[in-house]
């Protein structure tokens, strides 16, 4: 009984700041965006944008983002959830954030599996002697025929110049792409090769998008899941989250 009467507390107050004039909050636009004037030198680049939150503000470095007050003063760390909806709109800005940064690369710089039946795609963050990795290939079909699409891109964990990388190297420059991938990714050796790759600007989006393991999943909504998910339960989630119908 606490807890409801609490809750219901909680949205009348919510209620009552959404009440608060425009007028205020354009003021306290322009208030803050004077104080980070300040604060941040002129060759950091950022844009201030309201949020449903009277007297929050979105600070967005591009790469990152933060919320902070109208007057400058503090720094809000934590996730804005739209009580009525229990939408997180923080993870929603995450999810657009991750797709802008993953927009510079295109399947032209990955390794793709098709599906016939494709409903999403699945960008995969591999590293050619991840164990998990292996597991996740050995489901291509599966993942396929669930109507997921497989775009690899190469994060060599060992970094680069390493063994990993030069395998890599070796599969994106084969001629078969797809064949020298399965052949490596089966724990066998293909031919050395060597020749430009999009290696260095996997590595560069995946440290922007923070990626810190293989294999890390992200989808068209720009939602990431790590580890290796076996095909059949990935669908259910992807399901439940209606990435997918």
């Amino acid at each position: 009984m606490n807890t409801m009467k609490t809750m219901r507390q909680a949205l009348l107050i919510f209620g009552l700041l959404i009440a608060i004039p425009l007028t205020a909050a354009e003021d306290d636009l322009t208030t803050l965006k004077q104080t980070l004037s300040r604060l941040f030198p002129g060759d950091i680049s950022y844009k201030v944008t309201k949020t449903p939150v009277p007297g929050l503000f979105e600070v967005d470095f591009g790469d990152s983002f933060m919320y902070i007050t109208g007057d400058g003063q503090y720094a809000v760390k934590g996730d804005i959830i739209h009580m009525v909806t229990n939408t997180n709109l923080t993870d929603v800005k995450r999810d657009g954030a991750r797709l802008e940064t993953m927009s510079a690369i295109t399947d032209a710089d990955t390794i793709v599996y098709p599906s016939k039946t494709k409903r999403t795609t699945m960008t995969v963050f591999t590293d050619i002697d991840c164990s998990y990795c292996r597991k996740l290939h050995q489901e291509m079909n599966a993942y396929n025929k669930q109507g997921i699409e497989v775009r690899y891109v190469f994060y060599p964990r060992a970094g680069l110049g390493s063994v990993s990388h030069q395998k890599a190297t070796s599969v994106w420059c084969a001629d078969d792409q797809r064949k020298a991938l399965d052949t490596v990714k089966g724990g066998k050796r293909i031919e050395k090769l060597d020749c430009d790759t999009p290696i260095l600007k996997h590595v560069e989006v995946a440290n922007r998008l923070g990626v810190n393991s293989t294999p890390t999943l992200l989808f068209d909504d720009g939602s990431v899941l790590p580890g290796y998910i076996p095909a059949a339960r990935l669908a259910l989630i992807l399901k439940q989250r209606k990435v997918i119908p």
